[in-house]
């Protein structure tokens, strides 16, 4: 796809990323949170298999990094 990551560096970011976000809709779907960005589950899940195809998975730490990302967007 266009607009696929193009580096490893770039492939693990946005790995750790879909990876945060699935952990945040599944959390909102069971009512633990509210707010924050909508989040486009399949396209977490394309970007994960993709990543995983290139033997990158999210970091353990990736929830972090997702949370950090979004609170220096100013997202709530």
């Amino acid at each position: 796809m266009a607009d696929d990551p193009q580096t490893d560096e770039e492939w693990q970011v946005a790995a750790d990323m879909a990876y945060g976000g699935m952990l945040l809709d599944s959390a909102r779907k069971y009512g633990l949170v509210s707010g924050g960005p909508e989040i486009d589950v399949d396209r977490c899940a394309e970007i994960l298999v993709a990543a995983r195809q290139r033997g990158i998975t999210p970091r353990d730490d990736a929830p972090e990094r997702f949370v950090a990302a979004m609170a220096s967007e100013g997202v709530t």
